[in-house]
């Protein structure tokens, strides 16, 4: 099993029961061949799951898919304003989560 960063570690091991399931639905989106950072990808899934391991699976497989909807869905409201920049760690997005 890969190691992910501290802050994703400590984020599935948080919200998570399940933390080899929660790591297994994440591993689709470590085989992506993009200049964007996958650690940046996997917070916006983190992020977006909202806890859910079904929803944690859809995201993942849509960041296979197209990684730069998952950024957009995560880090930008409904007026293109930017909330969360997942290039930093979950933990220090203020009052964006």
């Amino acid at each position: 099993m890969t190691v992910f960063e501290d802050d994703i570690e400590r984020w599935i091991k948080e919200n998570y029961a399940d933390v080899m399931r929660a790591k297994q639905a994440l591993e689709p989106v470590l085989t992506i061949e993009t200049a964007i950072s996958i650690s940046r990808i996997l917070r916006s899934v983190l992020y977006l799951s909202e806890r859910d391991y079904d929803a944690l699976a859809v995201y993942a497989k849509k960041a296979v898919d197209d990684p730069r909807n998952v950024l957009w869905w995560a880090e930008y409201d409904n007026r293109n304003i930017q909330k969360r920049d997942f290039n930093n760690s979950l933990y220090s997005q203020g009052n964006g989560l």
